[in-house]
């Protein structure tokens, strides 16, 4: 059956689609940099905040579906924990379970 008016039927357009794609993948990716640095400053090792970070896209993201790989993962926590050291401010190391 006709919609009896127009603006009845959502008109979408496809470029504010794209942009919202494009600000969410850049919001998960400034999170994940985020979560990386608190893991760091509670003195996670880089190894074990990986695996924490990529349980937490599994949790969020069960379908497999997410927005990041899990090698931007691995990007971002190289970026954050730089040679292997824990970021500034970091007391002492914790390992992996």
């Amino acid at each position: 059956m006709a919609e009896p008016f127009d603006w009845m039927v959502a008109k979408r357009n496809p470029e504010v689609a794209r942009a919202q794609k494009a600000r969410r993948e850049a919001m998960y990716r400034a999170e994940l940099e985020d979560r990386a640095a608190l893991l760091g400053r509670l003195g996670y090792a880089k190894d074990a905040a990986r695996a924490r970070l990529a349980a937490n896209i599994r949790w969020d993201f069960p379908d497999g579906a997410g927005p990041v790989t899990a090698s931007d993962v691995d990007a971002i926590v190289e970026r954050v924990f730089g040679n292997g050291a824990a970021p500034k401010g970091a007391r002492h190391k914790t390992q992996a379970k």
